[in-house]
């Protein structure tokens, strides 16, 4: 794959690995970062993607995805900032009803565990596959299906109890 081809398909990952990079390490700057540092190592390394192995997209998102590991593996123990999704609001007459609900999903998210936030990110942010989702996380695609079941129930009784 050409660089170009790469840079274009990376602008358009771009927010979703950010969404990712933020629920992993909790922090906005963390994630910028961590995309960033990605995307200068892929662009560094164009051949280390094999078309032959899927689809660029899940490869790149695997990339940001193990970087966010690293960079947590080094971190100090201690406290970090929940990290939020993108607000997309429609409206300023919808805006408080939609700012209380996203709210509470931000919370409930932050009661999760790392995995069953990115999965739930990966599949009902990203949309991604989920064989795409087991090309991220490197597990088998009866593993992705199990483990966002989980990890949907986990967030319903989060939501449930802040009711």
């Amino acid at each position: 794959m050409k660089k170009n081809d790469m840079r274009q398909q990376i602008a358009q990952l771009g927010n979703g690995a950010h969404a990712l990079a933020i629920q992993l390490l909790g922090n906005t700057d963390d994630a910028a970062d961590a995309v960033h540092d990605a995307f200068v190592k892929v662009l560094g390394k164009p051949m280390s993607y094999n078309a032959a192995n899927g689809p660029f997209a899940p490869w790149f998102l695997r990339v940001v995805r193990n970087h966010c590991i690293d960079m947590m593996r080094r971190r100090r123990p201690g406290g970090a900032d929940v990290g939020k999704l993108a607000d997309h609001r429609p409206g300023p007459e919808a805006s408080l009803e939609i700012s209380q609900r996203d709210r509470g999903l931000q919370l409930a998210l932050a009661k999760l565990t790392a995995d069953q936030r990115q999965i739930i990110v990966l599949r009902d942010y990203m949309d991604l596959s989920y064989a795409d989702i087991a090309d991220v996380l490197e597990v088998a695609p009866g593993t992705v299906m199990s483990r966002l079941h989980r990890a949907r129930m986990a967030l319903k009784e989060e939501l449930i109890q802040d009711v």
